[in-house]
């Protein structure tokens, strides 16, 4: 399912106060020296024993055109490689021709760009060509890699000389350092391995700015920076790193001020042209949480106005019975889930974010608004049971998709009933199942707000730890235990192994799910 928008001669609306601001909570990133911790030669095919090779002695072997040495960096990194090389037999006399591919799954290793055919780039496939033409060579790959694994090919070289690697190093990079989080204990060995990867995948995705994969796509997205701000708080606790990324938001916006779904801030932030209606309205959820965790009043000051327009302007767009227009639905992205009806979704999320609105306006003693958001959500909640919900049957009301995610969002938004909700969670069939580790965090939100606590922990081992079983050292941006296989995006090869989305298991394990 193809999602992008492209609009011709788009200019965002910057504040160049708010941006400035943004640039004086910027991270000074730690650096840590990562070494490999183990060599070996691939096998012909995925699922069959690799070949162990020594380590010291990899850094010893003469390497000629086809071969190979793959290395494992021990666990999930994100940095930057530098290769020393040299040669044996007689003087160079043509270039070393060498393929580099990274992966943060040992199956990557096994995929091929050519087979890859799908609508995000194939640019992002983690891999170089190089052509060394001198050698010995100390190398410093300019571009940042996410992976564990490296494979090193030797493509080509002259009948006289072989490739040697006499070192290999990791410069890893992270806003956050990892002995700062405090311990937790858990009687459950499966919960600490949940917790640890949670954290671990955080710390790789803490940049510059809370990235939503350090693979693909780098950029800072609003759906994932919700998750990843409820995380820190639980964990690093690294609030310039949260109100940075909110500020940004409020500094480049769309011409009519609403919020991007995503920033591109690899130097000057700039506002991408997409709008997610559903990303929007989780601005001012985000800001709440940030002034509850933080009491933040100068953020609260220069931020309200920003986050309260998404507000205003879904309020306003809503027909007469309070329910969210059609132009919403349509631009909200909810789930990847392919043939996504987002009607009973979008409207339960929106009288979600209006209790976060309100929780706004009384912090900022704007009685009109608070009156507003508290009119609307009224209005919506009594227009999404008569629109969406069957009260007789405790189902979906006919002819409407009946989907997990009008659930959650349902039970979110308070239109249900805590009965309601648990039959809805818990016994119904659904129509479309969830995809992505972002609805299962609503899952988790919802099953707790139905007060189905034991249900929340259980799916949280179920579904977080399904990842863990399948070797995760970072939790993916995609993982579906019916097809481990699945990508929106037309192959695995884009997957994103270490995601944003999926790290929210630390801040439901310590605070208030056990």
């Amino acid at each position: 399912m193809e999602r992008y928008t492209i609009i011709e001669n788009f200019e965002p609306k910057n504040d160049p106060l708010l941006l400035a601001k943004a640039q004086s909570f910027l991270p000074v990133l730690k650096h840590t020296e990562v070494s490999p911790k183990a060599a070996f030669f691939l096998s012909e095919s995925s699922g069959t024993a690799n070949t162990p090779v020594d380590l010291d002695a990899s850094f010893s072997l003469s390497l000629g055109p086809g071969s190979h040495i793959c290395y494992d960096f021990g666990t999930h990194w994100v940095g930057y490689v530098t290769l020393a090389l040299s040669f044996t037999g007689s003087h160079p006399d043509a270039p070393a021709y060498i393929r580099l591919q990274f992966a943060e799954r040992e199956s990557e290793l096994y995929e091929s760009e050519e087979n890859y055919h799908g609508w995000i780039s194939k640019s992002w496939i983690q891999q170089e060509y190089l052509h060394v033409d001198k050698l010995p060579a100390s190398l410093r790959l300019p571009r940042r890699y996410a992976f564990r694994f490296l494979k090193l090919t030797v493509l080509d070289t002259s009948r006289k000389f072989s490739v040697r690697i006499n070192d290999l190093s990791l410069d890893a990079v992270s806003a956050v350092d990892l002995s700062a989080v405090p311990d937790v204990s858990f009687e459950d060995s499966m919960l600490s391995r949940i917790d640890a990867v949670s954290v671990k995948t955080l710390s790789e995705c803490m940049q510059e700015v809370f990235e939503d994969g350090p693979k693909r796509d780098r950029r800072l997205w609003l759906g994932d920076l919700r998750l990843e701000a409820l995380a820190n708080y639980a964990t690093f606790n690294d609030l310039n790193s949260v109100r940075r990324c909110l500020y940004l938001f409020a500094g480049t916006r769309f011409p009519d001020d609403r919020v991007s779904a995503c920033l591109f801030t690899d130097g000057e932030a700039v506002a991408d042209d997409t709008w997610f209606s559903d990303y929007a309205l989780l601005y001012p959820v985000a800001l709440a949480e940030y002034i509850a965790h933080s009491d933040d009043r100068e953020a609260l000051h220069d931020l309200y106005e920003t986050a309260v327009f998404q507000l205003d302007r879904a309020v306003a767009a809503c027909d007469t019975d309070g329910i969210v227009s059609a132009e919403d639905i349509e631009a909200a992205f909810i789930d990847w889930a392919p043939n996504h009806e987002k009607s009973a979704c979008m409207q339960g999320l929106f009288l979600y974010t209006l209790s976060y609105g309100r929780y706004l306006a009384r912090k900022a003693q704007d009685a009109d608004r608070e009156k507003a958001f508290a009119k609307a959500q009224e209005l919506g909640r009594a227009g999404a049971r008569a629109r969406f919900w069957d009260s007789t049957n405790g189902a979906i009301s006919s002819g409407i998709q009946d989907s997990s995610a009008a659930r959650i969002w349902l039970t979110l938004g308070g239109v249900l009933t805590q009965e309601e909700a648990k039959h809805a969670l818990l016994v119904l069939p659904a129509e479309v199942p969830l995809v992505s580790p972002y609805i299962h965090h609503y899952y988790l939100e919802a099953l707790l707000t139905a007060g189905e606590k034991e249900a929340a922990l259980q799916h949280l081992k179920f579904y977080w730890g399904g990842m863990i079983q399948q070797n995760a050292d970072t939790f993916w941006e995609i993982w579906n235990p019916e097809d481990p296989d699945a990508s929106p995006y037309g192959g695995t090869i884009v997957n994103s192994y270490c995601h944003a989305w999926s790290c929210s298991p630390s801040y439901f394990l310590r605070n208030n799910l056990l």
